[in-house]
């Protein structure tokens, strides 16, 4: 009788703890956590297994070369929060994760993404150390955020490396790589400055728009080009800005700009490939290139009172090239700095006779730079109609963006 109770206890013992283990493994009920409980995933949990992970993946990069990586604090508060508000977190879509990141942080060029769930804490690290992204340089923040799934920890990780947004100052202190939200189509999009081109025409690679004009002054810093200019003014004679007519002042202001400044490449006052002096610069430099005495022109002009831009564009004859816009009454002219013989009302080229080797394709003046998506035939005639030139809008404060990333998968399994 005591033989076969304690037969039947051993067989009854043996089927809880066969069940049991089952039921361990499966994750439907954790036995374990009814005799060792398991710790509550508060802030400093947070904090602990986030600082754990980040020291465990830098033991797998060390060997590699690889930088070490490191914390975003607010993608981290963010992540955590996001998780917390979500009512399955164990469900979440890596998609729907990309899109939430990038909506907050536009600037984040690389993402990756992770999500597994294990009965402890330690086979949830081992999950992200073995992670196949933990090695990837393009990487340099992991954020975490744990949560509790039944009977069952979870994590969401999340590997990026974010680019600042874009502003001059950004750019002139440490250069590189930027995010920018375009103002005509609202996409953000990554650039780089290229230090070596003749202008830096910034455009939307989305809508193929520009956005803005820089330049290198001779100082090396990057300004956009409505800033060169000054309000530099030139002493007409005396009576004559009143008494003269309008083309022989415009001429007269035009000659003496010509007769002082003599043409000069940059390369040789500048070990920068292209730079732009500001109009006070060339006047007492007495010399500058295309770029510089058309802006010295166009200030003198706007000073005295007239309509000037400077046009940036091609000549049929020397290539890339820049000159004066003006507009007198009805009519419109090109006045070069650089190309002319002698200077005479005669010799102001209407815009629609020079149309054929002089074509724009920016303008700008003091306060705005000027775009045109006509056709150049129609455009390259007329270099003030706000129907074939419009002046690129400020700088968009959109909180929205659709940032193209470079996305990386994680698992989104079950460690066990």
């Amino acid at each position: 009788m005591i033989r076969s109770l304690i037969c039947s206890g051993g067989m009854f013992l043996a089927v809880v703890m066969t069940s049991a283990t089952a039921l361990q493994m499966t994750g439907r009920f954790d036995v374990v956590g009814v005799f060792f409980p398991r710790s509550a995933v508060d802030d400093c949990f947070q904090r602990g297994f986030r600082s754990d992970a980040m020291a465990e993946m830098n033991r797998v990069r060390r060997p590699l070369g690889v930088e070490e990586i490191r914390g975003d604090e607010a993608l981290q508060h963010w992540l955590v929060d996001f998780v917390s508000r979500s009512p399955a977190p164990e469900s979440l879509k890596l998609e729907s994760v990309f899109e939430s990141v990038q909506r907050q942080f536009p600037g984040a060029q690389y993402l990756a993404a992770n999500l597994v769930t294990s009965p402890d804490r330690e086979s949830l690290l081992t999950s992200l150390t073995n992670w196949e992204a933990t090695a990837n340089s393009d990487f340099e923040t992991v954020n975490t955020a744990v949560f509790v799934s039944g009977r069952r920890y979870g994590a969401l990780a999340i590997l990026s490396r974010r680019i600042p947004r874009f502003s001059l100052a950004r750019a002139n202190e440490t250069g590189g790589r930027f995010f920018n939200c375009c103002p005509h189509c609202a996409e953000t999009h990554a650039l780089e400055l290229d230090r070596e081109s003749r202008t830096l025409i910034l455009s939307c690679p989305y809508c193929d728009l520009p956005f803005d004009v820089l330049a290198l002054d001779t100082h090396g810093t990057i300004r956009r080009a409505p800033d060169f200019f000054e309000g530099f003014e030139m002493v007409e004679p005396v009576g004559e800005e009143s008494s003269a007519l309008p083309l022989d002042r415009v001429v007269g202001l035009w000659k003496r700009v010509a007769d002082r400044c003599d043409y000069e490449f940059d390369h040789d006052r500048s070990e920068n490939k292209e730079v732009w002096k500001t109009p006070s610069e060339t006047w007492n430099d007495a010399a500058g290139d295309c770029e510089d005495t058309s802006i010295l022109l166009a200030d003198v002009l706007l000073s005295a009172g007239f309509d000037a831009r400077v046009a940036i564009g091609w000549n049929g004859n020397i290539g890339q090239h820049a000159w004066v816009v003006l507009r007198l009454a009805d009519e419109q002219f090109v006045i070069e700095t650089t190309l002319q013989d002698e200077i005479t009302p005669e010799s102001l080229t209407p815009i629609a006779e020079a149309a054929d080797f002089y074509q724009p394709e920016q303008l700008f003046d003091r306060d705005r730079i000027f775009y045109s998506v006509a056709d150049p035939a129609e455009f390259g005639r007329d270099c003030f109609s706000p129907d074939l030139w419009r002046a690129i809008p400020p700088a968009s404060s959109h909180s929205e963006y659709s940032l193209s990333l470079h996305r990386v998968r994680g698992k989104s399994g079950s460690a066990r």
